[in-house]
């Protein structure tokens, strides 16, 4: 009996902040300001000679980024990209536009991340590196174990099978509403 008088009171008592708009006193945050991979020797294919495209698929581990956050709440997840960088083994002036995205879980959907387009200048470069476009929104997205990035480039490739050094720095942030759970 005890019990369910301790309820009903924390409900009472509970009733008034969530009409002033005190609901965030049942949300929890976690952020990781900065979550890096580097991958050496990235291969790529040679490209047809002409306009042409390739990507390359990037796993980054979250590590234990989610674990203070409750199991059985949804979780809304902010990621954001701080910095991608590729240095290739050879000339990659050709590319024209590049970008990086991020996979939902459980989805064959990806969502952009970072883009680049080139400047069109016509000096040789062995270096790309992506801006980001702001915080994405991605649901549930910080429970994953690991994030699986795409990286796509067009334009004139290099002609011969090329490789590149690549770093992908992110940086996230998830909150979850403890008030389904309490009530």
């Amino acid at each position: 009996m005890r019990t369910k008088n301790f309820r009903t009171l924390l409900l009472c008592c509970a009733l008034p902040l969530f009409t002033t708009g005190c609901e965030s006193l049942f949300a929890i945050e976690v952020e990781a300001e900065e979550i890096c991979k580097a991958e050496d020797d990235l291969s790529f294919p040679a490209a047809i000679p002409g306009t042409a495209s390739v990507e390359q698929a990037i796993q980054v581990p979250l590590g234990d980024f989610a674990s203070a956050l409750p199991d059985d709440t949804d979780v809304e997840t902010q990621l954001r990209l701080k910095v991608f960088t590729a240095t290739a083994t050879t000339d990659i002036s050709g590319i024209e536009r590049a970008s990086l995205s991020v996979r939902k879980p459980g989805s064959a959907e990806y969502v952009l991340l970072g883009e680049f387009r080139g400047a069109g200048n016509g000096g040789a470069t062995n270096t790309l590196q992506l801006t980001g476009s702001g915080a994405v929104d991605v649901l549930d997205l910080a429970k994953q174990e690991e994030l699986e990035f795409l990286f796509q480039a067009s334009g004139s490739l290099p002609e011969q099978p090329w490789s590149a050094d690549v770093r992908v720095c992110v940086g996230a942030k998830a909150s979850a509403n403890y008030f389904n759970l309490v009530f």
